[in-house]
């Protein structure tokens, strides 16, 4: 019952309801939409004009404008005949908005409830996940088999081969690429991988960088790909172009128009240069012996700043090719044969879908133990764990390394998700949470592809795999606070999953570190539970991930778990102590980067949190087996010393003093 009130309701539910308690209805509504208004104030993109109906209305004189200006009808515009800033999913309505903030606040007592009277929380919990992950599926699916029904019904061969083919046109992508100093050949074997993607029309790639080291990626880039190819040198990253065009334009204006105006004229105009610096260079696009292949380069930024570049002029490229969507990649990604093609149709199989991600795994596992242990962390954690949210019928998060897009709803994300700030400070670091977050504010469904795979890169040390896990944890902190309105937005069922991601690590570092001071537990502990909720794990990773495994799997599966849970809680409070680090966490991969040393400070002031939280790990076990022996005070507080001592002086000189 409550799925179907707090779900995707019908409106006859709803309609009857009215009917049978109008003024009842009528108040709470009221009271909401008054609540509502005031917290949640409506966002003005729900009222993109056009940008050249602004200038009209505004008559601005000012040359500088007036040379952004664009014409609807003229050929070069790149948003021919209407605005893709009007592209947005399904509105949600004001009712619906009320239901899900209803269930927003009774949906974690409900869990809580729940899982407070059974004696197998665990169990429970690793239960509800499975049964997100296979309704997660069953909707991937149901897309799929909706964008193939209409060739599966013709009964004439020719008719249907004919509607195959123009699913087949209809589901073709671009790809965009991007990287900073990747190792050569782990680049050269990510690019050939695109080799036998037929969906595939179009590749760019963006280089972050255009000093003398960055010029190894194009050097690789022209090797793999040398017909229908071209390099491209950009002066100025267009995302700062944005941001000066947007500075300039509100204040001719004097700022006498909404925010979102301004951002749909700067994407204009960056649209516009990068069909400029097309046109220069006499690419032939879409013609028969033109270039497929594109590889871009510009100064040094980060990563937001090429991935920016890349979608302005993926965006152009595919308004001249005629392709809705678009696959973006890391240049240390390695996609599957089925990689781009069964995420691209899961996407245009539902027209509410604005873009998605295919699941992961490692294609370096075998470098070291560090990258076995990562693999197994891929298989067994990360699988279930990032479909919880999809239980609320949407992803919470696209991964970098395997995502697509519905090319029409990126215009009007890009801009304030380039320029995203927090509390006065700039986040250039969240870039796949905060892209999909913007997705989702607009109305647009975000899918978790899982049944397809794409096999990406994992650090091969602890320290870069520490790093790593802090700097994606402190993205999702950010993400899980900063925008309200996307949980009135979405199922109340998204919200649970952002509490129970936020808040699970951190009751488990209550948790341990209760125990360790008093040697008490505060809350209700089974290891028989745990057992369970393992087993069950294992069981469905076993049976149903689509990804088999790492070798010898069974021999590492005990240590992966281990090497995973152990670290979380603390990453998870460090990565919200420290949220406003822009740190990558992790070098680059190519050999005049990966030379370079940082010092002994440095890696205390990254990890040293690490080595902390290792002499709380030890010390807790140290209580808790001197408590099995009953030990007397003395030898458990003995005990507790040397437990802390011991993990601690290993972790600091495996981590800060050797590494």
């Amino acid at each position: 019952m409550c799925g179907f009130i707090f779900g995707r309701g019908k409106r006859k539910w709803t309609a009857g309801l009215a009917d049978a308690s109008k003024k009842l209805m009528y108040s709470l509504v009221r009271i909401y939409l008054i609540l509502f208004l005031k917290f949640f104030p409506p966002r003005p993109s729900l009222l993109f004009p056009l940008v050249s109906n602004f200038f009209i209305v505004t008559r601005s004189s000012s040359p500088w404008v007036s040379a952004i200006i664009m014409d609807p009808f003229n050929e070069k515009s790149p948003f021919s005949g209407f605005s893709m800033f009007q592209q947005r999913g399904p509105d949600v309505s004001r009712l619906r908005q009320f239901l899900n903030l209803l269930g927003c606040l009774i949906v974690i007592p409900i869990y809580s409830f729940i899982t407070g009277y059974t004696r197998h929380p665990l169990t429970l919990d690793i239960l509800l996940t499975i049964f997100a992950a296979e309704y997660n599926r069953f909707e991937n699916e149901r897309r799929r088999r909706r964008l193939n029904a209409p060739s599966q019904g013709v009964q004439d061969l020719e008719k249907a081969s004919s509607l195959l083919t123009d699913i087949k046109r209809a589901t073709e992508c671009m790809a965009a690429i991007v990287g900073y100093r990747e190792d050569p050949g782990l680049f050269a074997r990510a690019l050939a991988s695109y080799k036998t993607a037929a969906e595939c029309r179009f590749i760019l790639v963006g280089v972050d960088g255009d000093d003398t080291p960055d010029m190894e990626m194009v050097r690789v880039f022209q090797e793999v790909f040398p017909e229908k190819s071209a390099v491209i040198q950009i002066d100025e990253p267009l995302g700062e172009v944005a941001m000066k065009t947007f500075e300039k334009l509100s204040k001719v204006d004097g700022n006498a128009q909404a925010p979102q105006v301004y951002m749909e004229a700067t994407i204009a105009h960056c649209c516009q240069l990068a069909r400029e610096i097309l046109s220069e260079y006499d690419l032939d696009l879409g013609e028969a012996g033109g270039i497929t292949r594109l590889c871009l380069f510009q100064p040094h930024l980060h990563k937001k700043g090429i991935m920016f570049s890349a979608f302005i002029f993926s965006i152009v490229i595919s308004e001249m090719l005629g392709i809705e969507y678009l696959w973006s990649s890391d240049s240390d990604t390695i996609i599957m044969s089925d990689s781009l093609r069964s995420t691209i149709e899961t996407i245009a199989g539902d027209p509410h879908v604005g873009g998605g991600s295919s699941g992961l795994i490692v294609h370096n596992e075998n470098d070291t133990i560090t990258t076995k242990l990562g693999s197994v962390v891929y298989w067994s954690e990360l699988y279930m764990t990032r479909s919880t949210s999809t239980a609320s019928g949407t992803s919470d998060c696209q991964s970098g390394p395997s995502t697509a897009f519905r090319i029409c709803a990126l215009p009007a994300v890009l801009y304030p998700w380039y320029t995203q700030t927090v509390l006065g400070h700039r986040m250039v670091v969240n870039e796949d949470r905060h892209l999909t977050t913007n997705l989702l504010m607009r109305g647009w469904t975000v899918t978790y592809v899982s049944d397809t795979l794409t096999a990406t890169d994992t650090p091969t040390t602890l320290s870069r795999w520490i790093m790593q896990q802090v700097r994606w944890s402190r993205a999702g902190h950010i993400e899980s606070f900063q925008q309200p309105q996307i949980y009135v937005l979405n199922n109340p069922l998204f919200f649970w999953a952002a509490i129970k991601r936020e808040a699970g690590p951190l009751l488990g570092f209550g948790y341990i570190l209760y125990y360790l001071i008093t040697g008490r537990c505060f809350a209700y502990f089974n290891w028989y539970d745990v057992g369970i909720r393992i087993v069950y794990t294992l069981l469905y990773n076993f049976f149903r991930n689509p990804d088999r495994g790492p070798t010898n799997y069974w021999l590492w599966i005990g240590p992966g778990l281990l090497f995973y849970n152990i670290p979380l809680p603390m990453i998870h409070l460090w990565s919200l102590i420290t949220v406003f680090q822009d740190g990558w966490g992790t070098s680059m991969r190519s050999t005049s980067e990966i030379t370079k040393r940082d010092q002994a400070w440095k890696r205390w002031n990254d990890l040293g949190f690490f080595v902390v939280w290792m002499g709380i790990v030890g010390g807790t076990l140290a209580r808790m087996f001197a408590n099995m022996a009953g030990w007397d005070s003395t030898s458990v507080f003995q005990a507790i010393v040397l437990g802390m001592i011991v993990p601690s002086a290993v972790s600091f000189y495996g981590l800060v003093f050797r590494e």
